[in-house]
């Protein structure tokens, strides 16, 4: 034996609980539900408006339904449109990134709110170094050198935390 006791978890009981209601579902939780089951029901109305043949269909009493030509233009289009949307979002965001030749310097990449590189001698001794932003150059230095100026970059770094 471990001679431990162990603490058992238990919930709130039900009047405590904060999501507790006396009338049963929320309408949050209705309305989900029913539309959870109405698109269920839609999908399946358009499965067997898209696979039965319109012989089959007017002899069930179902006297006017669209062209077939819509059972797959739909669902077309509408990949065509979230296509199209997402590229439209892309394009809106790179209108928003500066080009190159109009960046004057390192230092249009950084603003009032960074938190500049210390010296790691403000640390104490065995803790975690601070938060700080790390300069742009070192970065880029870090990322995209041969494997030779990694361990060059790494010695340097660990220099530095002696």
């Amino acid at each position: 034996r471990m001679g431990r006791s162990a603490a058992v978890a238990t919930s709130p009981p039900a009047s405590e609980h904060p999501h507790a209601s006396s009338q049963g579902a929320s309408p949050t939780e209705a309305y989900g539900f029913v539309g959870f089951i109405l698109s269920g029901v839609a999908f399946a109305l358009y499965l067997l408006w898209a696979y039965v043949p319109d012989d089959a269909l007017r002899a069930l009493g179902v006297a006017c339904s669209p062209d077939k030509y819509w059972a797959v233009a739909l669902p077309t289009w509408a990949g065509v449109a979230l296509f199209y949307a997402a590229v439209a979002y892309e394009s809106l965001c790179m209108l928003d990134v500066k080009r190159p030749e109009d960046v004057d310097g390192m230092e249009e990449l950084s603003d009032a709110g960074a938190i500049p590189r210390r010296s790691r001698g403000d640390d104490p001794e065995g803790a975690v170094p601070a938060i700080r932003d790390l300069p742009l150059s070192e970065v880029c230095r870090v990322l995209y050198r041969a494997r030779r100026g990694r361990r060059r970059v790494r010695r340097r770094l660990a220099a530095e935390r002696r």
